[in-house]
């Protein structure tokens, strides 16, 4: 008999069979709804097409906290008889399609027949309609497990449908919500996307009461685009059109009039706005040089593909798309834009073609270095040397006097008379290449530092170190400046104007479009201050929904350093790498920048020596 051995762990209780059951229908619409109604404007966002899919010439949304507490949306299209109305209400209930082989040649807004069940298990709803042949509308109430109730009321032709109280029964969604200048924010993206895509619809946005948007009906997409973009921008658009094999179409701003993200980009796929990375790579590739790397143009562009060509089926929200020949849309793009370009002053000489050619294939994510910054960390890594990656430099602290501007930052030039060889300030300089690039050197290593993603990490520490302490002085402005923005950017900062005033900046919301500096952070008194609180904008937008304070205020403060930073391009003296050498060991000095790209290169002298077939 086998000796018993002694229980390394504890042995886990056996799984619990459970029978397998169907879902309580309430259950499932709140499960869909987590997929379809994300927040205020995804709600705005159904109701809205389901207007445009009755024929409506006229939106009017009416918002209370954001769409929060009230999301209405009344139109004149043709309306529903209480059949229908009710109908509507049942998950997979649609007008829009009846078999499978519609899929690849949908023309509709919406077709999936879910978006209503959804909204209706997490919300009060109340919709009110009539067609034009009814003496008298129909009114549906109810609301979660409430079941609908019907009674006859008098109403215009068209539909009334109010959203209160979202989430109201599924509190754990409800506390992700933002604050109400953010999720308005988003709502007037998806309207001004809308209004670009659909010059013939009148479209007002109410707020709390306010009026804050209004968009008559202009077939002249110029004039839709200045009452959209605003008039400081619409002057620099210039149009953009090809009809080869797809009909691209829209106004493109100049190269000189671009921003840190997509948010002022608007891309249309047969009239639908869209979030979609091949037509985004298309654009910044069409501009090439021409952008600085992570840089989107401003403006709108249209792309009308025949049907069966592209998806629309791809994601429950409607708002990505998959094409057939994604090489050729891709292609059109390229060329419609390059057309657009040639016939400006910013490109020297005709377009060839193998320059069209070399655009002309999608990329995948890794290859596109607008999106790659989102993933920066993980391909970075990759593409470290393994000499860097296995004798990484350790990080140095040391406690130094702290200061407020770029340059005061960094400590006077001292006597070195027993520099340590391990220590970034004990590194012999040899010289600076590419005005990017520091050559450094040890007894037994050679170290190539980049200086712009150096001096940006030191920064980026000091920057956060001093919020969290007693924050940085302030340069008032005599005149404050007003800075146009969208929705989203305004409501990200105005959220964050607390986070911001420890590293400089006073600021606050100037309407629903702009915000108004009263002051600036004095290490950046030399800078364009609309740019920098425009960078800050797009970096705070692009935090994602629940960042916590500790990350909003890194992003803000990675943004800060990027800017203050020494440049590549930037000529450096031997006192200023000295000095740059000396603040790297002030700080806890990570082998990234705050944007993921390498600080230190490290190669030890024999590694070299390999690298030339040498012993």
């Amino acid at each position: 008999m086998l000796p018993s051995l002694p229980m390394t762990r504890q042995s886990s209780p056996p799984p619990t069979i459970h029978d397998i059951l169907l879902l309580d229908p309430l259950v499932a619409n709140q499960i869909a709804a987590g997929e379809v109604v994300e927040r205020p404007a995804s709600v705005v966002k159904e109701l809205v097409e389901n207007s445009l899919d009755a024929g409506a010439t006229h939106i009017q949304i009416r918002l209370k906290e954001g769409g929060r507490l009230l999301t209405q949306v009344i139109d004149n299209g043709h309306g529903m008889d209480g059949p229908s109305a009710r109908l509507a209400f049942l998950r997979h209930a649609t007008s829009k399609l009846r078999t499978a082989d519609e899929l690849m040649a949908i023309s509709t807004f919406g077709f999936r027949g879910e978006a209503l069940a959804s909204i209706l298990a997490v919300s009060n709803v109340t919709l009110t309609s009539r067609r034009a042949s009814m003496d008298v509308g129909v009114r549906l109430t109810g609301g979660g497990p409430t079941v609908l109730r019907e009674e006859p009321v008098g109403c215009p032709v068209g539909t009334d449908i109010q959203i209160a109280d979202l989430f109201f029964n599924v509190p754990a969604r409800q506390k992700f919500l933002r604050t109400a200048a953010t999720e308005l924010g988003q709502i007037l993206r998806f309207v001004d996307a809308l209004a670009l895509a659909r010059p013939d619809l009148h479209l007002t946005v109410h707020h709390n009461d306010k009026r804050v948007v209004d968009y008559p009906v202009d077939p002249d997409l110029m004039r839709r685009t200045h009452a959209v973009l605003g008039a400081d921008v619409a002057p620099r658009l210039h149009p953009v059109s090809d009809e080869y094999e797809y009909q691209v179409r829209g106004l493109l701003s100049e190269p000189g009039l671009h921003h840190g993200g997509p948010g002022q980009l608007t891309l249309l796929v047969n009239g639908r706005h869209v979030l979609d990375r091949t037509l985004q790579h298309a654009v910044i590739s069409a501009y090439g040089t021409l952008l600085e790397r992570g840089r989107y143009p401003v403006g709108v562009l249209a792309v009308d593909c025949p049907p069966g060509t592209v998806d629309v089926n791809v994601h429950p929200a409607k708002t990505e798309v998959r094409f057939v020949q994604s090489q050729a849309v891709f292609a059109s793009v390229v060329r419609a834009i390059r057309g657009m370009l040639a016939g400006t002053p910013w490109v020297k000489g005709p377009i060839t073609v193998r320059e069209l050619t070399l655009a002309t294939e999608p990329p995948t994510v890794r290859d596109m270095p607008a999106l790659r910054d989102l993933h920066a960390r993980e391909p970075v890594r990759e593409q470290l040397p393994s000499a860097w990656r296995n004798t990484p430099m350790r990080p140095f602290k040391h406690t130094l006097p702290f200061s407020t501007g770029v340059q005061d930052a960094i400590q006077p030039d001292l006597p070195e008379a027993r520099p340590e060889p391990n220590t970034y300030s004990g590194l012999r300089y040899v010289g600076q290449v590419g005005k990017c690039f520091l050559v450094c050197e040890t007894e037994d290593a050679f170290v190539l530092i980049d200086q712009h993603a150096a001096h940006e990490r030191v920064l980026f520490e000091r920057f956060v170190q001093r919020a969290r302490t007693q924050g940085y002085a302030q340069q008032a402005l005599l005149i404050p400046l007003t800075i146009p923005l969208i929705p989203s950017e305004v409501a990200a900062l105005d959220e964050s104007a607390e986070l911001l005033e420890p590293l400089g900046f006073v600021l606050e919301a100037a309407g629903e479009r702009a915000v108004r500096v009263r002051a600036q952070p004095a290490i950046l008194r030399d800078r364009d201050v609309a740019a920098e609180v425009r960078a800050l904008a797009v970096s705070l937008t692009q935090g994602g929904r629940g960042a916590s304070t500790l990350e909003t205020l890194e992003r803000a403060a990675a943004t800060l350093a990027c800017h203050a930073a020494w440049r590549a391009g930037d000529t450096m003296t031997a006192d200023d790498v000295h000095r740059l050498l000396r603040e790297m060991e002030t700080v806890d000095l990570s082998a990234y920048c705050p944007h993921g790209r390498p600080v230190v290169f490290r190669a030890n002298w024999q590694e070299v020596g390999r690298w030339f077939g040498r012993p």
